[in-house]
């Protein structure tokens, strides 16, 4: 049996529990009522198999079997969660936070489960502080960009921070990759000029169609950003270049047909007229 550890998020007891391997492992309960899924089923069911699991532990009530889900498990569930209003989606963004900025930075730091009441510590093996840094800084980046880029999935961003983590720092993440998309070659995979390339058109040109046929538009920074329409076929992927963090619009290719029928339907018009 495994000694629970509490922490408090708000009005939340987030219970943790290590396993075999001294890795944290979260009481899906906990974590599904603290991001406001209905049931923690809801939550667990979209989790691959080594993301979720059980454990014996002890209660005040004797031994007791919960649903656990691990660290990776964790933060699709956070990724994932779609807040239905405002105050929700706060929620949610604060216990991100709480998570990355309070709970693992503290267990990684002092190598054990601290919190009150905890009766003795778990050792867990430390992560040196700059290692910290620059992961805690990938997911910040990757949370950020799935919350304010328009398409842009919450597990492609995740994917992505994952790469750069295992880039920057050596740190092998093949362990919390399973299950996500590869960020080196998502579905969509064609730009504005290789669009254009197969209609015979610069890339302008195509960008303009694609805002004439309602599958991308302007926003306030001058970018190209995607429409709902245009989120059927298109994503918006992150990548870095020269030490800049951005994202680009890449598109399935069943987007050529809806192009083809919108010059075709064009071309009648103009006839007709």
């Amino acid at each position: 049996m495994n000694q629970l550890v509490a922490f408090d998020f708000e009005s939340h007891h987030v219970r943790i529990v290590p396993d075999v391997h001294g890795e944290p492992w979260f009481v899906a309960k906990d974590v599904a009522a603290a991001l406001e899924y209905r049931m923690a089923s809801d939550m667990t069911r979209m989790l691959a198999d080594d993301e979720k699991g059980y454990a014996n532990v002890r209660t005040p009530g004797g031994e007791q079997e919960v649903s656990i889900i691990s660290e990776p498990g964790l933060y699709r569930a956070t990724f994932a969660s779609r807040p239905q209003s405002d105050e929700k989606a706060e929620k949610v963004e604060r216990f991100r936070r709480w998570v990355t900025h309070t709970v693992l930075p503290s267990i990684r730091k002092t190598g054990s489960y601290t919190a009150p009441g905890a009766p003795s510590p778990q050792p867990l093996p430390a992560m040196p502080p700059p290692l910290q840094v620059q992961v805690l800084a990938h997911l910040e980046v990757a949370r950020t960009l799935a919350s304010f880029v328009p398409g842009l999935k919450p597990e492609l961003a995740a994917a992505c921070a994952l790469d750069a983590i295992h880039q920057d720092t050596g740190l092998t993440m093949e362990p919390h990759r399973r299950g996500l998309p590869s960020a080196a070659e998502p579905p969509a995979r064609l730009n504005a000029t290789q669009l254009g390339q197969k209609l015979g058109l610069s890339a302008r040109k195509m960008n303009l169609r694609l805002a004439a046929c309602s599958l991308q538009r302007r926003n306030e920074r001058e970018e190209w950003e995607l429409t709902d329409a245009g989120r059927e076929y298109a994503e918006a992927v992150p990548f870095s270049r020269n030490g800049h963090s951005a994202y680009q619009l890449l598109w399935r290719p069943e987007v050529l047909g809806v192009l083809e029928d919108a010059a075709r339907s064009s071309a009648i018009s103009v006839g007709l007229g």
